[in-house]
């Protein structure tokens, strides 16, 4: 197998993973890389720094674990099947369309006398799922975007070494903290409980 079709096979494989999926994938990545740097370099021990630890041992314990869930595998199942969904509905409309539409018929049809005693036709029109990218991007994305952000700025923090102790000092650095602590800890929570395709059309 050359180059260029390993990349394609690889492109390929990382469009079909679930923009949640591909967000903790990064909140993983950077999780792992920080405990790998605390094993090699570790810190003096601060009760501030122990508390940017907690969180990232715990936010990295909770992926490590939807990842190992079912959850992980449906919703990877569901967004091929809804990819796929509407192009089997709309065959499936023109083959009923084509089979039950009569030839040469003379006379009214049953949907004239539906419409003269006034009733109303109503199509069904397929929907796409709720929770594709194309209507909760945006609310994915930010929690990202935050959530990543934040998580940054406490792994600079950590791995400042005395200058952090000095920042650590200050209530309104340590205030910051605290709610930068939560924002991960929500933005790792709401993609963690992000709804399947499956849940919500089993829910309703």
């Amino acid at each position: 197998m050359s180059i260029r079709s390993r990349l394609t096979t690889l492109r390929t494989g990382l469009a079909r993973i679930h923009p949640v999926d591909k967000s903790l994938l990064l909140f993983m990545a950077l999780l792992l890389l920080q405990s790998a740097y605390s094993i090699f370099f570790p810190s003096e021990a601060d009760p501030a720094v122990g508390d940017i630890d907690v969180i990232i041992r715990t936010s990295s314990a909770a992926i490590f674990g939807y990842f190992l869930s079912a959850n992980f595998v449906n919703r990877s199942s569901a967004q091929t099947e809804a990819v796929s969904a509407p192009a089997a509905l709309t065959t499936v409309a023109q083959a009923g369309t084509e089979i039950s539409a009569p030839k040469n018929q003379i006379g009214f049809t049953a949907g004239d006398a539906a419409m003269e005693s006034g009733g109303t036709q109503s199509v069904p029109s397929p929907s796409l799922p709720a929770w594709l990218p194309d209507t909760n991007c945006l609310q994915v994305a930010t929690a990202t975007v935050i959530g990543l952000f934040c998580l940054v700025v406490l792994l600079i923090l950590r791995n400042m070494g005395a200058a952090s102790g000095q920042l650590l000092a200050s209530d309104s650095v340590s205030a910051t903290v605290v709610q930068f602590r939560d924002f991960v800890s929500g933005c790792v929570g709401f993609l963690i409980g992000f709804p399947t395709h499956a849940n919500s059309r089993t829910s309703t």
